[in-house]
C-alpha cells in the first residue's frame, strides 16, 4: 500500500475507534436510563445535521454529521415552573430561563410525568450521569490492557548481540581506559549470539527481571544457563558494581533530581549489548501504567487554561507547540496517520500505538466529563448532590420539601459554557491545521 493510502487507514481506523468510544459513553447513560424508567427519546453520535438515523421503541438512533461528541436526551430534565415571585431587573434573564424550559417541554411533548428525568431518584440521577464516563473508564483499562498484555512493547531481549571489554566507572564514558579492567560478561565467557535461557535457575525470556535483580544485588555472583550453537552453556558471573541512572520502567527514561540531575544508584553491570524484543507486559506493569497515564490526564485536566493559552501562543504566535498538549479530533487523526504510514513499525506496532491512543483518548474523556459545570455529566452530578443537601436540609429543619433543584436557572450558564467549550475545541482545530503536533517519536 501506499502511504497515502497508510496515512488514510491509520485515520479511518482510528476515527472509528473515537466513535465506538462516543458511542459506547451514551450506552452508559442510556442503559441505567431505562433501566430506571427514564423516558429516553434520542441515542444520538455527533452534533448538527442528522446523516442517518432509526427508531426502535421509543428511541431514535442515530448519526450526526459532526463528529465532536454525542448525546441522549432524557424527558424532563427541567422540572415544572415554580411559582413565579415577583419582577425583577434580572425579568430577561428569567424569560430566557423559561424559553428554554418551554423548548424543551416542546421537544418532550406529552408523556408519563412519572418518567420525567427530574422525579426519579437521586441516587438514579446519579448513576445516569455517572454511567458515560465510567464507560471511557472502563473502556480506557480494556483497552490498554489488551495494548499492553496483549500484543506488548519492545523491551530489552535476552540475546547478546555484543559484548563489552570493559565497564567503564562513569556511565557517561563510552571507551575503555587502557587501564580499565575487563568485563564481567567477557571474564565469564559471554559471546556474541549467546540467548540466555535461565538466570539463577529460572527461566526468562526478557532482561528486565534480571535488571531489577542486579539493581538490588549489585556485587552477588548469578549463574547463567545460554544456548549457544544449539548447547545449553552454563556460565558463573560477578558482576561490577558500578554508579547507573535510575531507569523508570514505565517511560523507559532515566529518574532526574529535584535539581534536574540524573539521579544514579550502585547496581550490577555485566557488560553486556543485548537485543529488543516485543513482549506482553504482566498485569503489575499494566496497572502502574494505567494509574499514571490516568494521574497525567487529571493534572492536564486540572490546567486546561493554561494549556488553552499555549495554544493560542504557539499557533498565533512563536512558541513551539508542546507534543503533550491539546490536540482535537483533528490531530489526532493525523498522528494516528502518521502512525499508519510510518515504515519503522510493523503492523502489531501500529495496532498498539492506535491502542494506547484510544485508551489515553478514553481516560481524558472520563476525566474531562467529571468536571462539575453543566453541560458536562459531572454538572448535573453536582447538580444532583446539591439537591440532596438543600432536601436533606429542609427535612431536618422540619420544612416541606422544596422539590427538585430547577437545573433550568442554569440554562444562560450553560450555555455560556457551550460557547467556551466549542470556542476552545474550534481553536485547537485551528491549532492542528496550522500548526499539526509533529509525532518526532516516528523519526
Amino acid at each position: 500500500m501506499t502511504g497515502v493510502l497508510l496515512y488514510l487507514l491509520g485515520v479511518v481506523v482510528f476515527l472509528l475507534g473515537v466513535g465506538l468510544s462516543i458511542g459506547l459513553h451514551e450506552i452508559g447513560h442510556l442503559v441505567p436510563a431505562k433501566r430506571f424508567g427514564a423516558r429516553v427519546p434520542k441515542y444520538m453520535i455527533g452534533f448538527g445535521p442528522t446523516i442517518w438515523s432509526t427508531k426502535k421503541g421509543e428511541t431514535e438512533y442515530g448519526i450526526k454529521l459532526l463528529p465532536l461528541g454525542g448525546f441522549i436526551s432524557i424527558s424532563g430534565m427541567f422540572p415544572p415552573k415554580p411559582v413565579r415571585g415577583k419582577a425583577s431587573r434580572l425579568e430577561w434573564l428569567r424569560d430566557w430561563v423559561e424559553s428554554a424550559r418551554k423548548q424543551q417541554n416542546d421537544i418532550d411533548g406529552e408523556f408519563d410525568q412519572s418518567r420525567a428525568f427530574y422525579n426519579l431518584a437521586i441516587w438514579k440521577r446519579i448513576i445516569i450521569m455517572l454511567g458515560g464516563p465510567v464507560m471511557n473508564l472502563v473502556l480506557g483499562v480494556v483497552i490498554l490492557s489488551v495494548a499492553f498484555m496483549g500484543i506488548g512493547t519492545f523491551q530489552t531481549g535476552t540475546t547478546v548481540e555484543h559484548v563489552q571489554a570493559c565497564v567503564p566507572a562513569n556511565y557517561q564514558d563510552a571507551n575503555c581506559a587502557p587501564t580499565a579492567t575487563q568485563s564481567p560478561a567477557k571474564a565469564a565467557g559471554f559471546l556474541a549470539g549467546d540467548k540466555v535461557k535461565a538466570f539463577n535457575g529460572q527461566p526468562v525470556t526478557v532482561w528486565q527481571p534480571i535488571f531489577e535483580y542486579l539493581a538490588k544485588h549489585p556485587s552477588q555472583p548469578v549463574r547463567f544457563t545460554v544456548e549457544r550453537a544449539g548447547k545449553l552453556v552454563n556460565l558463573s558471573v560477578t558482576p561490577a558494581a558500578v554508579e547507573r541512572p535510575v531507569i523508570d520502567d514505565l517511560t523507559g527514561n532515566a529518574v532526574t533530581n529535584p535539581d534536574g540531575s540524573v539521579k544514579l544508584q550502585i547496581r550490577g553491570v555485566l557488560g553486556l549489548g543485548l537485543n529488543s524484543v516485543r513482549a506482553p507486559n504482566d498485569a503489575w506493569f499494566t496497572a502502574r501504567y494505567i494509574g499514571m497515564n490516568l494521574g497525567e490526564t487529571f493534572r492536564a485536566v486540572a490546567s486546561l487554561p493554561a494549556q488553552v493559552g499555549q495554544v493560542v501562543m504557539s499557533t498565533f504566535g512563536g512558541q513551539q507547540r508542546s507534543s503533550t498538549g491539546l490536540v482535537s479530533v483533528v490531530g489526532i487523526g493525523n498522528i494516528a496517520g502518521s502512525v499508519g504510514e510510518s515504515n519503522q513499525l510493523d503492523p502489531l506496532g501500529k495496532l498498539a500505538i492506535w491502542l494506547m491512543m484510544l485508551g489515553s483518548l478514553n481516560f481524558a474523556l472520563f476525566v474531562f466529563n467529571l468536571i462539575p459545570l453543566l453541560p458536562l455529566d459531572g454538572g448535573h452530578v453536582f447538580s444532583a448532590i446539591i439537591e440532596w443537601f438543600k432536601r436533606t436540609a429542609f427535612k431536618l429543619a422540619g420544612k416541606a420539601d422544596p422539590g427538585p433543584l430547577d437545573t433550568a436557572r442554569a440554562v444562560p450558564f450553560t450555555m455560556a459554557m457551550w460557547v467556551v467549550l466549542m470556542g476552545m475545541s474550534l481553536l485547537v482545530i485551528l491549532a492542528d491545521i496550522i500548526k499539526p503536533i509533529s509525532p518526532g517519536w516516528l523519526g
